[in-house]
């Protein structure tokens, strides 16, 4: 089987080279030792305007590009990750970081490593494609449409992010991805619950030729309260992890920008913002969705536990891994790669191999159709200090 993979690897990227006859601003990726060339930011100044895609202090949203090899109509597409802002005051204050505003964005920045990498090794599917990294700067996983705005201290605050995620749709149409043969939409953290939210979105505005999968990087956010820890950490409105996201989806008016089949099974119910949660989301999911997840996401840990003992990371692990399988896994065309390291994203090729894959063979794996296995389990308790690099 690692010689298939290996030579499946080889294989394409010899036709990549055959369709074919190279200290930046900032840096998104992990490190990697093959240099890394610059993305170029483009900015939607026209849909900013015409059609209010726009970051939280009206700025205009962005996207950042880097072609891949010269005939390649493959892409790798990925939604930045960085929270939510959870209350008036959050968004007021995010706003004015690059989390809520382009106007500091660089022209030119490094993509980094991981699944970003021009290395083969390191990155052996996508190392030549197309790549595309969506700037977040709007606050609420990019599925905002609130055509009114938010008033805070006498600051105008756009919640449009969905706006954003249809003009960098649209604008990539300029790039020819209507041509592409492979499309793998992906994201971290909040970025990797827009993939969970987006992903089937994107599949519909792509040719039905093209081969399209989720790759969400811990984002399966769980509809869990914890009033003790949301208090103490003083983020949540009105106090606990729950009604946070519930606030984002409400605020957002993100009804039209979340994963509509499960709005509809929600709407009789009342309760169409628990489609701002990954898990309610999965199920309606019909573009085949790989995960990657830490059933000790260190970020949900912080944000859902009032006390982190052995215990309750491992109940909190096995929650995890229990509502992954009900409801991503029970669709036989999705997969996942769950591993036991006390992390939250970009660990791409720093998780030791579970069944004798990293994530990144494993991903090629279940891309490929090279096995019948979806689910790399990495079984074990917390903590563990062997399951990564």
């Amino acid at each position: 089987m690692r010689a298939v993979l290996t030579l499946l690897a080889a294989a394409a990227l010899a036709a990549t080279a055959a369709a074919a006859s190279g200290v930046c601003n900032a840096h998104f990726g992990p490190a990697t030792g093959v240099a890394d060339e610059d993305a170029t930011a483009v900015f939607l100044t026209d849909a900013a305007k015409s059609d209010g895609a726009v970051c939280l202090d009206g700025t205009p949203g962005a996207y950042y590009f880097r072609p891949g090899l010269p005939g390649v109509n493959k892409w790798y597409i990925h939604h930045q990750g960085g929270g939510w802002c959870e209350s008036p005051e959050d968004c007021l204050g995010r706003s004015k970081t690059n989390l809520g505003s382009s106007s500091k964005y660089p022209a030119k920045a490094s993509l980094g490593g991981g699944y970003f990498s021009q290395d083969p090794k390191e990155n052996p599917m996508m190392a030549t494609w197309n790549m595309v990294f969506i700037r977040y700067c709007d606050g609420g996983s990019f599925s905002g449409s609130n055509f009114t705005t938010l008033n805070v201290d006498g600051t105008r605050l756009y919640l449009r992010g969905h706006h954003i995620l249809q003009a960098v749709m649209a604008d990539l149409q300029t790039r020819d991805i209507g041509k592409a043969t492979d499309v793998v939409i992906s994201g971290c953290s909040a970025g990797g619950l827009a993939t969970y939210l987006h992903v089937d979105e994107w599949r519909s505005q792509l040719s039905q030729a093209t081969k399209v999968v989720g790759l969400p990087d811990s984002g399966f956010f769980l509809d869990v309260e914890d009033p003790i820890a949301s208090e103490q950490l003083g983020e949540t409105t009105p106090g606990n992890y729950h009604d946070g996201l519930r606030w984002v989806f409400q605020a957002q008016n993100a009804s039209s920008g979340v994963n509509q089949d499960c709005i509809e099974a929600h709407r009789s119910t009342g309760d169409t913002w628990m489609c701002m949660f990954a898990e309610h989301t999965a199920p309606h999911i019909k573009t085949p969705v790989f995960a990657l997840q830490s059933k000790y996401d260190s970020w949900q840990s912080d944000h859902v536990l009032s006390t982190k003992t052995d215990a309750m990371m491992n109940a909190l692990g096995a929650n995890i891994t229990s509502r992954l399988q009900a409801n991503l896994l029970s669709n036989p065309h999705n997969g996942a790669f769950l591993d036991g390291c006390y992390h939250h994203c970009g660990r791409w090729g720093e998780i030791l191999p579970i069944d004798g894959d990293e994530q990144s063979t494993a991903f090629l794996k279940f891309y490929y159709g090279i096995t019948e296995q979806t689910f790399w389990n990495q079984d074990v308790t917390y903590p563990c200090d062997k399951c990564c690099i």
